[in-house]
């Protein structure tokens, strides 16, 4: 028969081996918790390193970026003002250069064109839908017949 201190001695053996596994877990865990806790001091080290420098991704936009893109913006809408474009021999893509003219348009006034014969007047540009007094008096001064 098991005697009253043969299970104490079982009991004192399992409370033993209870508290080694918890000591060892919670060895485990605090080797764990100490090599990520340096990862995020690395981490934060490259970050005070780099918020350092004037290139900061938060900094504030200079404005002489934005000047030299506006200029940059302001020469091709230029370049296409001082050549003539004849309304009455143009093809469709000579015809986008005009302000306020993309494809479609383009495609609109070759096809007027094609079936109503030679403008004669820069105003008759008027009969064709989408296009009113104003583009004429954006572009007059680059439309030719």
């Amino acid at each position: 028969m098991i005697t009253l201190r043969q299970i104490s001695i079982y009991l004192i053996q399992i409370g033993i081996l209870c508290v080694m596994s918890n000591l060892s877990y919670a060895q485990q865990f605090d080797q764990s918790y100490q090599s990520w806790k340096a990862q995020q001091q690395t981490h934060d080290q490259r970050l005070n390193a780099s918020s350092s420098s004037s290139d900061y991704f938060l900094s504030k936009p200079s404005l002489s970026k934005d000047v030299s893109k506006n200029s940059i913006a302001k020469n091709t809408n230029t370049s296409n003002i001082g050549t003539k474009v004849n309304i009455n021999s143009a093809t469709a893509q000579e015809l986008q250069r005009l302000n306020g003219i993309g494809a479609k348009k383009a495609q609109a006034i070759v096809d007027y064109r094609d079936q109503n014969g030679r403008f004669k007047t820069v105003n008759d540009l008027l009969s064709i839908k989408g296009i009113g007094p104003k583009f004429i008096e954006k572009n007059k001064s680059n439309l030719s017949l």
